[in-house]
């Protein structure tokens, strides 16, 4: 091929790739504003004051019983029933899981055999997915304390008669679920 016909074909070639690549690109564009409207919180609070001492009333094997005067002695379980608060605010919240906590620490003996159990909702490990509804929701809790009898322990009391402790707190915990 002479170099004539070869710079031709090379020229027809760059004129083609220009064509299809240099032509003109024409379209409109328009911006606008969507208002972001304001965004508010719902909320999840507890009141367990129903259940603060003085306000809740232990029992002892179903009768009253004053911590004030009244003694305890193996074998016994003290039982107090109350209601939690729980108000929740919220489109779509309709679920929470709540937790009973018994009191942490060490007591010292004989009062180091006793059994502190929350029961919450009638269960001993809370409720999964427990349904509330908008607004202010009660709750009901049971806390029981027991002196197992017949213990090794039990055999000192004798000795150290009239001793006394103070419960830890029992905590509620509501967590939302959803």
């Amino acid at each position: 091929m002479k170099k004539t016909t070869k710079g031709a074909l090379a020229a027809g070639a760059a004129a083609v790739l220009l064509l299809g690549g240099a032509g003109t690109l024409a379209y409109w564009t328009a911006e606008g504003t969507i208002d972001g409207g304001d965004i508010t919180a719902g909320h999840l609070t507890i009141d367990g004051s129903d259940c603060a001492a003085g306000t809740a009333e232990w029992t002892l094997e179903g009768d009253a019983f004053d911590p004030a005067t009244d003694t305890l002695i193996p074998g016994d379980t003290l039982t107090m029933n109350c209601d939690v608060v729980v108000d929740v605010e919220g489109t779509h919240f309709t679920q929470v899981d709540i937790a009973a906590t018994t009191p942490a620490g060490s007591l010292a003996a004989p009062w180091d055999e006793l059994t502190v159990a929350a029961t919450v909702n009638g269960s001993a490990t809370g409720g999964d997915n427990f349904s509330v509804n908008q607004g202010s929701n009660s709750i009901p809790v049971e806390v029981t304390v027991t002196w197992p009898y017949g213990t090794v322990a039990d055999n000192d009391l004798n000795v150290d008669d009239d001793l006394a402790t103070t419960l830890g707190d029992i905590e509620i915990t509501v967590t939302q679920d959803h």
